[in-house]
């Protein structure tokens, strides 16, 4: 395997490394600039405001929404919890009563009494320890349960147990709950079953020993609250909101967005977790860019006009990304770098430097979710269309396409993060289509200035390269006719085959166009030129290498003379690469049939660079190709059927000789290139109908024509 590219070896250039840490450091001062150097003010609440203040950022309004989130709050109910401790005492306390109940029962009532049923005991006519059960009861009611009978005492008894555990199992928070409760089982219960004496009874012991059982659970209560308050989307303080204006009074509600948008009394703690959020989200942003340059544009590091421009548009969106806060997101110049950025760089370099600049913009002042939508929606669309913008045809069906996908972000992003259909959707819509039709117009404007401070080549100057009266061509065209219709036919190869495989099909036109340019020098020594003699045949073989190689320099310097843009210039010292020069070394080996084996081949093999794109290495194939079936055809050595088994050998050949190695060509791209070659050669050598040609009269005819016709005339 051939040593690979010297540029794959070189180091990275200091210019890389000191415009990558510059762009860095502007980036985090730019982000960073409101923690860095905070704006306080020494203000209090009923103070008279010295000044307007504006959000200088979308946050939340604390002080509103802490009031919403505590009426959440207090909308919940407090939750109880039956105390079981208090259950079981109010039930062992009504279990003592009628135990102590029992005892006078006992006492007053033996199983043989000769005093008569419902007779007072004492001589007084009154029942003795009437207090000893601790509830208020007449005597006549004291009496009842003493004397009655066991059976209507012990229904009693089961009974109001019964109703008095029914209301301790109800939730009863209040005392003035337990006494309606009390009621509804004194009339509703025992009156129904025992009637009105037991009922009054029952009552006066329920109310003696019922209380509150019913307690709140404050952690459970708690929890609900703050779920609650969790639940309450916080009111938003938009971007460019009036806070106070100048001369009015700072209430409460002002004062506390003032410190929330860092207005009063910014803390350390704050400056700090902004630097360091702001720190954090730059290097992350920088390191998905430095590692989709390092692995998709690696000739990027070495290519300075392009680094030094790259540089020079993103510090371009940072400035104008700070200055245009004020306005409207519609007018985000992000679209604007985006389209710059694909024209004369890279398309899909673009679409991932406009995703990181968006969130970088979000970073440097916390916007809403519409911008970071549309920014990164419209900053992808910039960047896909903007290369067929320049080209005219293209340019009102792709300016078209950008407006209208700027409306449509406008209108998803209402319907889903906004207030839905409405006047002030309508009219955001129009200001996004505003805001693209000068996106439009502003990069239209100034490809010219760009294209000339760092010398781009675009799609408008490839077309201008193609013009037939540019005067290298003409030149090319006047003094090596067969090499300019030579490039012509290799133009027309490379340029279907580069289409068909999805790359620049403009660029290798030009770059076929040029690629000989170095003929002119010594035109006689290369066989399309040639009508004589040809004047190898006279000279050793290394000689003979020497001057075929020196169209390769000769082209370059003549390029440089007519300021050929370096891109087209590759095409001219990549299109042969390192390929060997069979013909010379063959010449050469016939010529010293004693030392054939010693003779190096590298001599006969072209110094210069292997093809380093597609297109340089499909105008390598295409040249190959031309110049052998040319040769081969125009002998009547092959026909059509067995042309596309020859052309795939000799694009096989340079596969197998390494210099399609650094093309970033695959085989399926390599075999659809063949295909494309040979709709090319079918059309140039197709078979043709002879013309009829009329017969050719006997001159004795003639004059028997001509004399019958004097006769005529008389």
């Amino acid at each position: 395997m051939r040593e690979k590219r010297a540029v794959q070896k070189r180091k990275i250039p200091l210019y890389i490394t000191v415009l990558t840490v510059v762009a860095y450091v502007a980036s985090l001062l730019v982000v960073g600039f409101d923690y860095i150097l905070p704006q306080t003010h020494d203000l209090s609440v009923d103070m008279v405001a010295p000044i307007d203040f504006n959000a200088p950022r979308q946050a939340e309004n604390v002080f509103l929404t802490n009031i919403e989130r505590e009426i959440a709050a207090n909308s919940v109910q407090t939750v109880f919890q039956m105390e079981q401790n208090i259950t079981n005492e109010i039930l062992q306390n009504l279990e003592q009563f009628f135990v102590q109940i029992g005892r006078l029962r006992a006492h007053h009532l033996p199983i043989i009494s000769p005093i008569p049923h419902g007779e007072p005991l004492a001589e007084n006519g009154e029942i003795e320890d009437v207090h000893i059960t601790n509830v208020e009861l007449t005597q006549e009611q004291l009496a009842l349960l003493t004397t009655d009978s066991s059976v209507a005492f012990a229904r009693f008894r089961a009974t109001l147990t019964q109703g008095i555990e029914n209301i301790l199992n109800t939730q009863i928070t209040t005392q003035a709950s337990i006494t309606g409760e009390l009621v509804a089982l004194r009339d509703n219960n025992l009156a129904e079953n025992l009637g009105f004496a037991y009922a009054a009874i029952g009552h006066a012991i329920a109310e003696a020993f019922v209380r509150v059982n019913w307690v709140p659970n404050e952690t459970e209560t708690e929890r609900l609250r703050q779920e609650a308050r969790d639940s309450v989307t916080p009111i938003l303080i938009q971007m460019n909101q009036i806070i106070v204006r100048a001369g009015d009074i700072i209430d409460e509600e002002a004062y506390t967005s003032l410190v929330e948008l860092g207005f009063i009394g910014v803390s350390f703690a704050f400056v700090f977790s902004g630097i360091v959020g702001s720190v954090l989200a730059v290097s992350i942003i920088f390191a998905i860019a430095i590692l989709y340059i390092h692995l998709f544009m690696k000739n990027m590091a070495f290519n300075k006009k392009q680094a030094l421009l790259l540089f020079t548009l993103y510090m371009m969106v940072l400035v104008l990304i700070r200055v245009m806060t004020p306005l409207p997101f519609y007018f985000t110049p992000i679209m604007l770098f985006a389209m710059l950025c694909a024209i004369l760089i890279d398309m899909r370099l673009s679409a991932v430097l406009a995703t990181c600049v968006s969130i970088m913009a979000v970073v440097m002042e916390p916007m809403n979710t519409m911008f970071i939508t549309y920014a990164i929606i419209n900053g992808i669309m910039a960047a896909m269309i903007a290369r067929r913008m320049i080209v005219r045809a293209n340019m009102w069906s792709a300016a078209a396409a950008f407006v209208l996908v700027n409306a449509l972000t406008v209108f998803a992003n209402y319907l889903i993060f906004g207030t839905g259909a409405s006047n002030q959707m309508f009219m955001s819509s129009v200001l996004a289509m505003v805001g693209g039709v000068m996106t439009i117009t502003i990069t239209y404007g100034s490809l010219p200035l760009w294209e000339s401070v760092f010398k781009v080549v675009t799609q408008n100057t490839l077309l201008e390269l193609t013009d037939p009266n540019n005067a290298l061509l003409r030149r090319l065209l006047i003094e090596t006719p067969g090499t300019y219709h030579h490039s012509l036919v290799v133009a027309n190869l490379a340029e279907a085959a580069c289409y068909d495989i999805g790359a620049n099909h403009v660029l290798a036109r030009v770059g076929a166009y040029y690629h000989d340019i170095g003929k002119m020098k010594y035109p006689q020594y290369f066989a399309e030129n040639q009508t004589e003699a040809n004047p190898h045949d006279m000279l050793p073989p290394l000689t003979s290498v020497e001057v075929i190689n020196e169209h390769v320099l000769g082209g370059l310097a003549l390029a440089r003379q007519y300021k050929i843009p370096q891109q087209v210039m590759d095409f001219i010292d990549q299109h042969h690469g390192t390929s060997l020069m069979k013909v010379f070394l063959y010449k050469e080996k016939a010529a010293n049939p004693d030392r054939e084996d010693s003779v190096d081949e590298n001599l006969f093999r072209y110094p210069h660079i292997i093809p380093q794109n597609p297109e340089t290495a499909v105008v390598m194939l295409a040249d190959t190709c031309e110049a052998a079936v040319r040769a081969v055809y125009s002998k009547g050595d092959k026909d059509l059927d067995g042309m596309e088994s020859f052309v795939r050998k000799l694009i096989k050949d340079k596969l197998d000789d390494g210099q399609l190695n650094d093309s970033k060509l695959s085989i399926k791209d390599l075999d659809t290139i063949a295909l494309s070659f040979m709709r090319v050669f079918k059309g140039m050598h197709h078979e043709r109908i002879p013309y009829p040609t009329p017969p050719t009269p006997d001159p004795a005819d003639l004059i028997d024509s001509n004399l019958e016709e004097a006769a005529k005339r008389g």
